[in-house]
């Protein structure tokens, strides 16, 4: 069967080896709808298919589906168009978790537009080192409506013409088409449908949703609505750390934790930073600098001396800790944002650091004459026994 084509923006043109007016069929598995068979040959069955495969190692089965949720302006877009060139390109995603299963995709991209999507595969492609123009991406810039046979039917063609291997639906509030959001089982209904087209074909299905306002709620229990947790099999839930944007070049840093559940992977929690730039600002079409990656721990975390400092004290003092040689205030800084996204204000770092100094944590040189503090930290060594 042959690729279909866009011919233009949303208008879809049937496979050729079927006439335009007959009638659109949703695929559906071969046999009947509902297939019985004794456990043993469930078994047999499960065991002739080879061993199961990862989409995204540790993270999310070959095959599975599931949700991917986050508060607004936490980069849920930017992790799935993210995943979407890593699985056509076989490269890490986020820069650090491997690929193990590559091939097409087809991204359903309901919010942003044309040029927005173009801008930031292009980024993310370009951040890989790798061509983006000739990768294996189908990109439909609508979201399905679930509801719409029409739509579905045109899904499923396009999915048994391409094979792909992950399919991302984003945003589901706009594929969902006034579905009554508290309505589980009528919200269960909706999401099967395309559950449905994508285990025939053998792809991951990646449904990107928006957490609710409440901040009394963590990871899965905020993602809106009844429905998508229930559903999905793999639940990936993204809070905002921390946001800087750097006042000279304009480069956005977000630091966002994404808490990983999953029937069949371990309860995960992964830390991404990811730094944004538009090489010209004043320009909407000017190309966009990507990094990302996953910063550890020690500097994702702050550490102290004292359960008793401050959130920007016990930054600071990991600053100094990093430091092999005395260094300004505004080096500390630097570090500060590095790791976290985000920097301190002159007079917290002023208060901050004379904390320290009065604790026996910090101490500085003074170089005199109107010339900047060099900050340095106080090791106690431990005596030899």
């Amino acid at each position: 069967m042959s690729v279909p084509r866009l011919v233009a923006p949303n208008e879809w043109v049937p496979p050729p080896d079927r006439a335009p007016d007959e009638p659109k069929r949703i695929a559906s598995p071969a046999g009947p709808a509902l297939q019985f068979r004794t456990f043993g040959q469930l078994a047999a069955d499960v065991d002739a298919a080879g061993p199961r495969r990862w989409l995204i190692r540790g993270i999310w089965p070959a095959g599975a589906y599931g949700v991917h949720a986050a508060e607004p302006k936490a980069g849920k877009t930017w992790n799935a168009l993210d995943l979407a060139v890593s699985v056509a390109s076989g490269t890490p995603w986020l820069g650090q978790h491997p690929i193990d299963t590559s091939g097409h995709v087809v991204v359903f991209a309901g919010e942003g537009g044309d040029g927005n999507i173009v801008r930031r595969v292009r980024a993310i492609a370009t951040g890989r080192g790798i061509t983006s123009d000739d990768m294996p991406i189908s990109v439909c810039t609508r979201a399905p409506h679930l509801a719409d046979d029409e739509h579905l039917a045109a899904m499923a063609d396009h999915l048994a013409a391409t094979r792909p291997v992950l399919v991302v639906l984003d945003p589901f509030y706009l594929a969902a088409g006034g579905a009554d959001g508290k309505d589980l089982y009528s919200m269960g209904r909706l999401l099967e449908k395309p559950q449905h087209l994508c285990e025939h074909a053998g792809a991951s299905l990646v449904v990107v949703t928006h957490f609710n306002r409440s901040r009394d709620l963590k990871g899965a229990a905020r993602i809106t609505g009844a429905g998508p947790a229930e559903w999905g099999r793999v639940l990936i839930s993204a809070e905002v750390l921390s946001r800087h944007t750097d006042p000279t070049t304009q480069a956005t840093t977000v630091l966002t934790s994404l808490d990983v559940q999953g029937g069949e992977v371990p309860d995960q929690t992964v830390r991404v930073r990811r730094t944004i730039r538009a090489l010209d600002p004043d320009d909407l079409d000017s190309a966009l600098e990507y990094r990302v990656d996953e910063p550890d721990a020690a500097e994702s975390t702050p550490t102290a001396a004292g359960s008793d400092l401050s959130p920007a004290g016990a930054k600071l003092l990991a600053a100094l800790d990093a430091q092999e040689t005395p260094q300004p205030w505004g080096a500390l800084v630097d570090h500060i944002s590095a790791a976290h996204g985000h920097g301190l204000r002159r007079p917290t770092v002023s208060t901050e650091l004379n904390k320290l100094r009065d604790r026996g944590l910090a101490d500085y040189l003074d170089t005199g004459h109107g010339k900047e503090r060099l900050w340095y930290r106080i090791r106690t060594e431990t005596p030899a026994a």
